[in-house]
């Protein structure tokens, strides 16, 4: 991988156990999918470079330093320690487990309490290749759109969407980080 960047960011993936967020970070900066993850103790780490549209002329390449949350209750002590630092975030919650979507405000209050501040966030609604959803798609734009964050449907199994996530984030924190040094 390049050590050349433009910018760095780094963006935290938060979200209840086994939503696939360790999925979604292996099948963005590996390009393949496990059936056999393991629960994430305290946290994972991946470094991926992305290259962003600033402008219709101007390419910059985004370095993501992306920090997989364990999304088990026991590990809620040590996750604000992880939070810390973050430019950006993804939320994730799996459609096919309502309870996972019901407790996103409380991972977006633990993560604000932690950092002290909101970050830009895109909002997951992972496992959309799965046949017994119960999460419908407009409750989650409905979500997203309260909280305003992009919403984005994505399946880690069949890469649908993955990328679009990072992109967009990225995309985001770069506008951010630009409007502000102006």
């Amino acid at each position: 991988m390049s050590s050349n960047y433009d910018f760095l960011f780094k963006v935290v993936v938060l979200g209840e156990g086994a939503v696939g967020k360790t999925a979604v970070v292996t099948r963005f900066s590996h390009g393949f999918f496990r059936t056999d993850y393991k629960t994430t103790i305290g946290s994972q780490f991946a470094v991926k470079n992305i290259d962003i549209h600033k402008s219709a002329q101007e390419l910059v390449t985004v370095k993501l330093q992306i920090w997989d949350v364990a999304g088990q209750s026991r590990f809620q002590i040590l996750r604000p320690m992880y939070y810390r630092g973050s430019s950006g975030g993804v939320l994730v919650y799996d459609v096919t487990r309502r309870r996972t979507f019901i407790v996103l405000e409380e991972w977006l209050d633990e993560l604000e309490r932690a950092i002290g501040k909101k970050i830009p966030l895109v909002l997951v609604a992972n496992k959309t290749d799965l046949p017994d959803r119960v999460v419908e798609p407009a409750e989650g734009k409905a979500f997203a759109e309260k909280h305003d964050m992009p919403y984005l449907e994505t399946s880690a199994k069949t890469g649908e969407g993955i990328i679009d996530i990072f992109e967009q984030l990225g995309r985001t924190l770069v506008e951010k980080r630009t409007t502000s040094e102006n």
